[in-house]
């Protein structure tokens, strides 16, 4: 049997991801006076919701605007399903939040001095701060730069694959150092989860490849509470030109600006199901109305609907850079050229359960970002996740640093640590089993099937049996077949997150027999007064325990 190579390193905070919520945490506990180590799983930076985002921020900081309207808005946005004491942190900070950024050094449109506010569905006014660079990391730079100012320590593709507790609180962790081919063992007096949604779930996302629910699925085993998990926000995916699959249209496709979208009869189909209104609704009703046209046959040559941003005026399209390049790069002119585009994974509703200070009921630990629960109820609102990486983010890292201050760093046990490498050398060794890859595709086309923008009974108690099936009899013989590498082990381990959160999707789905924001039972097309409650997990003794609970009140 191969030793894997090990070394130990010691810090003050460590944060779990490099998207928007874990830069803005390390920053919040530098200033604190903490030292502070970022792993990154991919590159630095990182994340979905910032890196490749249209790069708006919700904040209101209009004076015809106010808080209470954003507060308002979130909570119809979310169905009344969201904790209404995290909306408010996050209407209340959203504006100081954001003008941090920009004196950090993000660039935001204006006109004549003024911010040219976007206008997103389900916001009462205009209330988007755009930043420069959309869709290539325009909202980062700030972030980036004030993190390099003050020397915050970052380890590139390091996947966490392990909390380290002792005593029931958290003292670090075990990650793969995929360059290195390295078990990483970090101490720690304090923990930030940051690692976004789990898009990678699904067969067609916007998420960037790495976005695996590894955040969830570590605070799960570690023992914190997850949350509305059945909540998963689809959105305008383009599918066609093919190198542009993946890629979000700028603005839902332009909805607010003069964007339509046709089925493949060339109709403008939402106008039959709103109206008035047309494709200026939701996301999680666009994503609704889209897939029932392309479920009953409807759809576009290659399984889409179509969208068309004639409309919209040349010079506010110019204003997506980094579209307009992608676009002329492929001879692609969508001023008059239709693009194809379905519903595609985008955004997690559900996650960590947290209170107002980004603690997750296991000393130690917190999280923020996508990777918390809470904020956004049954659906999230345009623009409120770049606010929400801002605001708990900032609140986690400030926790994380006090905690840190006034702790002792605690030794990691030789016994905790040897029983993770054991862990992690059971499958590098193994020679024979289940491949990581074909599991892993078996479980994204399980979920793609069954508990994509409409689900039903019979679909999901199928994925269900599916599901166990694979936990009982593949999960603890995955292995690497060809090409042994810590790059390959991070990916089964991958495939080992993607089950647990899969199946607390699926169990959750099962159970909420309603409709509501993102989660669509065709079997219960409406929505219940009775199910204005959140589902709940928890990992006790190594089983899943479910709890459905009142919403938290204000």
């Amino acid at each position: 049997m191969e030793t894997l190579k090990q070394r130990t390193i010691s810090t003050d905070v460590l944060v779990i991801g490099a998207g928007g919520a874990g830069i803005r945490a390390a920053i919040e506990a530098r200033n604190l006076g903490a030292k502070v180590l970022v792993v990154s799983k991919g590159d630095y930076p990182s994340g979905c919701i910032t890196a490749i985002a249209m790069g708006a921020i919700s904040a209101a900081i209009d004076k015809k605007d106010s808080r209470d309207s954003h507060y308002e808005d979130t909570l119809k946005g979310g169905h009344y399903l969201n904790n209404p004491k995290l909306v408010r942190l996050l209407a209340d900070l959203g504006p100081e939040r954001a003008l941090e950024v920009e004196r950090y050094g993000t660039a935001f449109d204006k006109v004549g001095g003024r911010y040219d506010l976007f206008p997103y569905p389900g916001n009462a006014m205009p209330r988007a701060m755009l930043a420069g660079d959309r869709y290539n990391g325009g909202f980062f730079k700030g972030l980036v730069r004030e993190a390099a100012r003050l020397g915050i320590e970052v380890l590139e593709h390091v996947m966490v694959i392990d909390l380290l507790r002792q005593e029931g609180a958290v003292c670090g962790a075990a990650a793969l150092e995929i360059d290195r081919e390295t078990l990483l063992i970090v101490q720690a007096k304090s923990v930030v989860i940051a690692t976004g949604g789990a898009g990678n779930l699904f067969s067609l996302t916007t998420n960037l490849s790495g976005i695996t629910g590894d955040g969830c699925a570590l605070a799960y085993e570690a023992g914190t509470q997850l949350s509305d998990m059945e909540f998963v926000q689809s959105r305008a995916c383009m599918i066609r030109p093919e190198t542009m699959r993946g890629m979000p249209p700028p603005g839902d496709g332009g909805v607010t600006i003069g964007g339509r979208f046709y089925n493949g009869l060339c109709e403008r189909y939402m106008k039959k199901y709103h109206p008035d209104k047309a494709e200026q609704v939701s996301r999680a009703e666009v994503a609704r109305c889209t897939q029932k046209e392309i479920l009953e046959g409807r759809a576009s040559p290659h399984g889409g609907v179509y969208g068309d941003f004639s409309g919209v005026p040349r010079e506010t399209l110019m204003k997506f850079k980094a579209f307009m390049q992608a676009c002329a790069s492929l001879n692609f002119d969508p001023t008059w050229q239709s693009y194809e585009w379905a519903p595609g994974a985008h955004y997690f509703m559900g996650g960590i359960v947290i209170n107002e200070r980004c603690e997750t009921g296991v000393v130690g630990l917190y999280a923020a970002g996508e990777a918390q629960s809470g904020t956004m109820g049954a659906n999230r609102l345009p623009g409120n996740a770049l606010t929400e990486t801002q605001v708990f983010g900032a609140i986690a890292g400030a926790q994380a640093s006090r905690r840190a201050l006034s702790t002792d760093l605690p030794a990691v046990s030789p016994e905790i640590v040897g029983k993770t490498a054991q862990g992690i050398a059971a499958h590098w060794n193994r020679d024979n089993g289940f491949d990581y890859r074909e599991v892993k595709k078996e479980i994204t086309e399980l979920m793609s099937r069954y508990a994509g923008v409409i689900r039903n009974e019979e679909g999901l108690r199928k994925a269900l049996k599916v599901m166990d099936e694979i936990g009982q009899k593949k999960l603890d013989l995955l292995c690497i077949l060809e090409n042994r590498s810590f790059g390959a082990m991070a990916g089964l381990f991958e495939t080992r997150n993607i089950h647990t959160v899969g199946r607390l999707i699926l169990q959750a789905a099962l159970l909420r027999t309603e409709s509501r924001g993102s989660h669509n039972r065709e079997d219960y097309p409406e929505m219940s007064d009775e199910w204005r409650k959140n589902i709940v997990f928890q990992r006790k003794a190594g089983k899943t325990d479910v709890s459905i609970k009142a919403v938290e009140s204000s």
